[in-house]
């Protein structure tokens, strides 16, 4: 093994602390926030990478908020990578809208889930507000986040690397988009029957994502597996890295 491989190896190993016990890290995260280009204010926590390393925009499910990535972001942190979670409009503290103060249940109504795509793009200009090209800025998405994110991605071919876990053909008028040659992981549960259904079809497109399986779970709930989020860990560090492809 060269030194770079182990120092990646110890890296992964001290990204795989249990959250709870290694506490915040140094340097934590920070609430921010900044507003869409249709007039929403979108609410984030954002940590700033080390160095010249990427960060990880992440968008979580229907009905959730940035929290549902409090015990994943300390763990790409430890990878030195740094991190935006975001409430997409409607969650969490996102719900200042153009029209006042809203949630999502009006959303299946009013057409709106595809009109969250505004939320990501508006996450990419604060980061570049903050120097951080989009050519930096690795998607994570679960359940329809990970639609969002896919289709910020084929608008986007700069993004350097995309996660999506749990992504459907469809969720709520937010079409999957197919990234054919890119650096994608997909993940599902057998269990999920839709989600996985539509993972493993994507993965067995030519050029497709790399495919891994979890044990349970739908979105961030397939972190309870430990293999799967090993697996994820490894993908994101070697996608991560400087100069890899």
């Amino acid at each position: 093994m060269n030194w770079r491989c182990a120092a990646s190896s110890a890296l992964l190993a001290i990204a795989l602390w249990p959250a709870a016990s290694a506490g915040e890290p140094p340097g934590g995260q920070r609430p921010v926030s900044f507003r869409t280009a249709d007039g929403w204010t979108i609410a984030g926590l954002y940590r700033a990478p080390k160095g010249g390393r990427p960060v990880a925009l992440m968008a979580h499910g229907v009905a959730s908020s940035k929290s549902e990535w409090e015990s994943f972001s300390p763990r790409l942190w430890r990878l030195d990578l740094g991190t935006l979670a975001i409430d997409l409009r409607g969650h969490g503290e996102s719900t200042r809208g153009p029209g006042g103060r809203t949630d999502f249940s009006s959303f299946d109504a009013a057409g709106e889930w595809p009109r969250a795509r505004q939320d990501l793009e508006a996450a990419l200009a604060f980061l570049q507000k903050r120097g951080i090209a989009a050519s930096r800025v690795g998607l994570i998405g679960a359940s329809i986040g990970a639609n969002l994110a896919s289709r910020l991605a084929a608008e986007r071919p700069e993004a350097p690397w995309v996660v999506l876990l749990s992504p459907g053909a469809d969720y709520r008028g937010v079409a999957l988009e197919v990234l054919p040659g890119r650096k994608v992981f997909v993940g599902a549960c057998p269990a999920d029957g839709y989600a996985f259904m539509t993972a493993r079809k994507l993965a067995g497109l030519p050029r497709g994502p790399f495919f891994a399986a979890a044990r349970e779970g739908h979105g961030v709930q397939m972190f309870n597996d430990p293999d799967f989020l090993k697996t994820l860990l490894e993908w994101i560090a070697a996608a991560a890295s400087r100069g890899k492809t």
